[in-house]
């Protein structure tokens, strides 16, 4: 099988036409009108005074047999005339990926930033809500509303002087409060569910309001925890009648 080149045209004497080591393509070059008999010009780029591959001075190529009828498709591939090469040219999809690349690595970096923020903001608010709420030193008359969660707590630590301290934590709803007094040691001074008639007369409330009368020896750090009986969850309100009286 013959290389690839130019060589005599077998559909149009006295042309060249581009075998591309397989078939005939659809590249040729008509001859001159003015060339003389028998003279074949050669094809563009060829060195002058040469010959052409396959012209009189070199071998005539022949095709195999049925190399005609394949000969009339396109080739693969355009072939340049002898001596000239095709400028490299870069894609525009490289172009448009090496611009959008700086893009997606700053929305990933914003979303990365976004997640760390949130991270940071979720755990603040886990710690404010396992922390308990410090007032100070309280006085007679200071009240403050709570709300439990089912199966949860709510929890006040306060700075108290010794003497009487009566804690009165009413439920609001029907909401049922289960109310303790722990000391700055963590050990449980006082605990309360339902009033008594006593109590209510005293401080008023409902008979399933959680009052502690309890006298402290020092003045000190105490944790009020307020829970709902059986596990329920409800609001209302904790207030100080007396403090150290």
């Amino acid at each position: 099988m013959a290389e690839p080149g130019w060589y005599e045209d077998p559909h149009r004497g006295g042309g060249r036409r581009w075998w591309d080591g397989q078939r005939w393509s659809e590249h040729a070059i008509p001859p001159p009108p003015t060339s003389p008999p028998g003279v074949v010009p050669p094809p563009p780029g060829a060195p002058s005074g040469g010959t052409a591959p396959g012209g009189p001075a070199g071998p005539t190529f022949v095709p195999a047999p049925g190399d005609l009828t394949p000969a009339m498709r396109p080739a693969a591939t355009t072939p340049s005339a002898p001596g000239t090469s095709r400028p490299v040219t870069s894609g525009a999809a490289g172009g448009r990926s090496s611009r959008l690349l700086p893009v997606l690595l700053g929305l990933v970096a914003l979303i990365a930033i976004g997640g760390v923020v949130a991270l940071l903001l979720s755990g603040d608010d886990a710690d404010d809500a396992e922390a308990p709420l410090a007032t100070g030193t309280v006085t007679a008359g200071e009240e403050r509303s709570f709300v439990v969660d089912d199966g949860g707590e709510w929890e006040l630590v306060v700075e108290a002087p010794g003497g009487l301290l009566v804690i009165d934590a009413r439920g609001a709803d029907d909401f049922d409060p289960v109310l303790t007094l722990f000391d700055g040691d963590g050990r449980e001074v006082a605990t309360n569910d339902d009033r008594s008639s006593q109590q209510q007369e005293r401080y008023g409330g409902g008979t399933f309001d959680a009052l502690i009368e309890q006298e402290v020896p020092a003045a000190g750090s105490y944790r009020i925890v307020i829970t709902g009986f059986a596990g329920q969850g409800g609001s209302g309100q904790v207030s100080f009648p007396v403090v150290g009286g």
